[in-house]
């Protein structure tokens, strides 16, 4: 589900790691980060989102933007898969802080 948002740009490679989507909401430019994960037996998709992801996130996202003033967020989108791989739940987290 895309919420309504633009795809912009898909693994976007930077010295600091990969972006996996960037999109357009309005005027905001979104840095999601995508968690998926089959199985919860070592934590949920979201518990894999820590802090220091976070700030390699914040970096990728600052290198992208090469010093303009954009507005924008970092979302998280949260993945589980069932035994075939088939989506079973997902969740989508705006503008998420870690700190």
């Amino acid at each position: 589900e895309n919420k309504g948002y633009e795809l912009m740009v898909r693994n976007f490679r930077t010295r600091y790691g990969e972006i996996d989507l960037i999109c357009r909401d309005g005027n905001l430019t979104v840095f999601v980060e995508v968690k998926a994960k089959k199985g919860l037996q070592f934590g949920s998709p979201e518990e894999m989102f820590t802090s220091a992801k976070y700030r390699q996130v914040r970096r990728m996202a600052t290198a992208y933007l090469e010093g303009r003033e954009v507005p924008c967020r970092i979302d998280m989108v949260a993945v589980e898969l069932g035994e075939m791989n088939e989506v079973s739940a997902l969740r989508h987290y705006e503008n998420v802080v870690c700190d």
